[in-house]
């Protein structure tokens, strides 16, 4: 064997206590950070866990689908889990300026929502309209909504929204619900234009003139029928 083997050989043996320290040490450390990391899992997976069955409710104003011009307030549950008893407290220096414009739900500082909000689930309600809202110099003062609400544990939670209705002026729909209407039935016209041997959809009318005329009609045919029926044929 070389030389340098039977040195290394030599100075593992004399220094095998050191080395024997050295290894227990390394193996000591190497458990501690596996232990660490196995902790930091678990604290990661419960974290994970819990934020999956927890509810989360937001509160925002939004304008309403149909009358563009109405302001609606938004409850919406966003989170995992179902959430009970929602409140909403309103928080503003000019709150009453919002009241004399025509803002409802203002007129009391806390407002019950409802006692269980499902998972996914939202709360509408009208907030007011923003003809009256803007009707005024000055524009709409900001407020602040704290949404108060447990979960199934029955362990209090709150969020906190800025509600800006400054946000929404100006705002404007690209398209009426008359143009959209519009624009659908041309398609369906299209489409049935598509159709094989169909160049023009044919559509039959009648008044309700011809209907009436049209049951008299047969009505005194029958009657005549019946009639033939019940009288007795003359004997030659």
């Amino acid at each position: 064997m070389p030389e340098w083997v039977h040195a290394i050989s030599g100075w593992a043996i004399i220094h095998k206590d050191h080395i024997t320290l050295l290894a227990a040490s390394v193996s000591a450390v190497m458990a501690i950070v596996v232990a660490c990391l196995t902790v930091t899992l678990a604290t990661d997976n419960r974290r994970l866990r819990k934020a999956g069955t927890e509810p989360e409710v937001v509160a925002y104003l939004l304008p309403d689908q149909r009358h563009l011009n109405m302001l609606n307030l938004v409850v919406a549950n966003v989170g995992r889990g179902p959430a009970r008893n929602v409140e909403l407290e309103f928080v503003g220096d000019d709150l009453d300026k919002l009241q004399k414009r025509g803002a409802r739900l203002l007129t009391r500082s806390k407002l019950p929502i409802h006692s269980v909000l499902p998972q996914d689930e939202r709360f509408v309600q009208l907030f007011g309209n923003c003809l009256d809202l803007f009707d005024g110099e000055e524009p709409p003062p900001d407020f602040t909504i704290h949404v108060r609400f447990e979960n199934s544990s029955g362990r209090s939670k709150s969020t906190t929204y800025r509600a800006s209705i400054s946000d929404f002026r100006g705002v404007a729909r690209g398209h009426s619900p008359e143009h959209e209407t519009a624009e659908a039935l041309k398609q369906i016209a299209k489409s049935i234009e598509g159709w094989g041997g169909f160049s023009r959809l044919k559509v039959e009318t009648v008044t309700a003139v011809e209907v009436a005329r049209e049951q008299k009609a047969r009505y005194d045919a029958i009657m005549e029928e019946k009639k033939k029926r019940d009288d007795p044929k003359p004997s030659p």
